[in-house]
């Protein structure tokens, strides 16, 4: 089955303004909207953070520093995105480092792919549509979800 990007986006898989003291405490919450919404089971917050510890998943994006946290698929029970924009950024270490380059991330994608060979693909996605102007902007100051979603939703990919 492909995934598309845009048809993984829901409204209620995003939080806007999250508050979390560290990176952990940020995970944990957005984990637990997909936990909510019966696509992954409680135990997905420990593999995520489990899995960031060896592969950090910062992203130095620009104009704001993005995170893409992902694990392996024991715990997920069918294949979503959470959003989550932070009131105040949190620290990531930065993908591809050994962990001590450390970014202040302000957006987190969690992605919970159900079929570990979609993950590359659904990854590439995130990417571009990371990189699409103005798309980080636009999410930072969304006041709603709906407003979060059309912005995703409008950004140009090419998938």
């Amino acid at each position: 089955m492909q995934y598309h990007l845009k048809d993984l986006l829901r409204a209620d898989h995003i939080i806007l303004h999250l508050e979390a003291q560290d990176a952990r405490e940020a995970l944990d919450k957005i984990v637990e909207v997909l936990v909510r919404s019966g696509h992954v089971e409680p135990e997905f917050a420990n593999d995520v953070w489990e899995r960031e510890q060896l592969f950090p998943t910062g992203l130095p994006t620009q104009p704001f520093a993005s995170a893409l946290p992902h694990a392996d698929p024991q715990h997920i029970r069918q294949t979503a995105l959470a959003i989550g924009t932070l009131q105040t950024p949190v620290q990531f270490s930065q993908m591809g480092t050994d962990g001590s380059v450390c970014l202040d991330v302000h957006v987190i994608i969690l992605m919970a792919i159900k079929e570990r060979e979609k993950q590359v693909e659904l990854i590439q996605q995130v990417i571009e549509l990371l990189q699409s102007p103005g798309v980080l902007e636009k999410l930072v100051s969304a006041t709603t979800r709906e407003q979060a979603l059309q912005v995703l939703h409008l950004a140009p990919t090419s998938h």
